[in-house]
């Protein structure tokens, strides 16, 4: 088991701070399947993938993929308070291996193709990018697909990213960014999280660990990136240069062929990694798949506290895997609900737009509330719920289009 070798410092270490102590528990538990037959990264590996997805059958981390001689890897997650800051630590073992400049070329990398509709090969669908504010202020970690260019360069659709490239590009500066894969699960699983701009998803990794996250400094640049990652590449974002990007399928399941647009394009200046390193893939299509477990259940996160916030009386909210992270189910305390003495239109009104303000609210269409005796979490529960207790046009309230929170 040579590509899930782990440091004596990660032994010691809980499932959710170490990728490969996180695998090591799926083998523990019968939960992964070594694939050491060779398997063509040319759609080979992501309708296996698929098959597992909709089958929910083991994990596959694939060792031997066509054209490949070096060990690589896929793994599927499945589902995996007071911020608590990161540790810097000097060095770790994403820091075994280094390369620099042109040593570095993208395209011998075995990066799948996912989809056979999508524009190109994406390299970025389940690793983590980091940036910073160039005053220090806002370090933001997020998921963000990105698409391969060249031999050293990505092209990234903007989203938080793109409001910090442009604090840069006020200055006149290139944005340094730092892409980890095979991050920790408590890391993926928070950059995953829709937090408001400004917020510091380090320390709500720390605080889901429950310990301080260990990170070391980029070669390149001052980003501080988990040290245990199994790969990181260190860049700038482009103010000048753009590429088109896309269409890929995406977390609805469906593609859009004529979805292409001209992105920012990033520079890959240095790449480190552990030994055998894993490069871990999402293949988006029909649920359940890491869009419902990671940025599904953590949308729904995201908008409990945003609802308990404002005072409302929600008890639990669930994004179910099915909707394809396009609905919110919204479980309220009926004894609570009684005191305030409002209408039901009252009330509905009041938590739509507490949710469709938020920023997880603007990417959801569609609310369903329910009483405390119906479990969110129950798919047959909810459709009951809505079919015998909605009537349509009086149980149901429409609202405009909100700006992104």
């Amino acid at each position: 088991m040579a590509t899930t070798t782990t440091t004596p410092h990660e032994d010691t270490q809980p499932p959710a701070a170490s990728f490969r102590r996180f695998i090591q528990d799926l083998h523990a538990e019968n939960d992964i399947i070594i694939i050491d037959t060779e398997v063509d990264s040319d759609l080979e590996l992501a309708a296996i993938t698929r098959k597992v997805y909709e089958t929910e059958d083991k994990a596959p981390l694939f060792t031997n993929l066509k054209g490949h001689h070096q060990p690589t890897g896929l793994f599927r997650v499945l589902g995996a308070p007071t911020p608590i800051p990161p540790i810097e630590v000097p060095t770790g073992p994403v820091k075994q291996f280094t390369l620099h400049g042109d040593a570095i070329d993208l395209t011998a990398l075995p990066i799948p193709s996912l989809h056979g509709s999508d524009g190109g090969k994406f390299l970025q669908t389940f690793g983590m990018y980091i940036v910073q504010s160039p005053d220090g202020k806002w370090t933001n970690w997020s998921i963000t697909r990105s698409m391969l260019h060249g031999p050293c360069t990505l092209v990234i659709p903007r989203q938080d990213i793109g409001t910090i490239q442009r604090m840069w590009q006020d200055r006149g500066l290139e944005c340094p960014f730092a892409l980890c894969f095979g991050v920790p699960p408590a890391p993926i699983m928070v950059s995953g999280k829709p937090l408001p701009a400004g917020v510091e998803e380090s320390g709500y990794n720390g605080a889901l660990l429950g310990r301080r996250v260990e990170v070391t400094r980029c070669e390149t640049n001052g980003l501080l990136v988990p040290a245990n990652a199994e790969i990181v590449f260190e860049g700038v974002i482009s103010n000048t240069e753009v590429a088109m990007e896309g269409p890929m399928a995406e977390y609805p399941g469906l593609v859009f062929p004529g979805e292409c647009k001209k992105c920012p394009v990033q520079r890959i200046e240095a790449m480190t990694y552990r030994q055998d390193p894993i490069l871990p893939v999402c293949v988006t299509g029909r649920a359940p798949e890491e869009s419902e477990t990671v940025w599904g259940l953590t949308q729904a996160a995201e908008v409990l506290g945003v609802c308990q916030a404002a005072g409302l009386p929600v008890t639990m909210v669930w994004n179910p895997f099915e909707s394809h992270c396009l609905w919110f189910v919204v479980q309220v305390d009926r004894g609570r609900l009684r005191e305030p003495k409002t209408t039901m239109e009252e009330f509905s009104v009041l938590v739509g737009h507490t949710v469709f303000g938020s920023k997880p609210g603007y990417y959801i269409p569609v609310v369903y509330l329910v009483g405390d005796e119906i479990d969110p979490t129950n798919l047959r529960d909810v459709i009951w719920a809505n079919a015998t207790r909605c009537q349509p046009r009086d149980s149901e309230f429409f609202f405009d289009q909100y700006p992104t929170g």
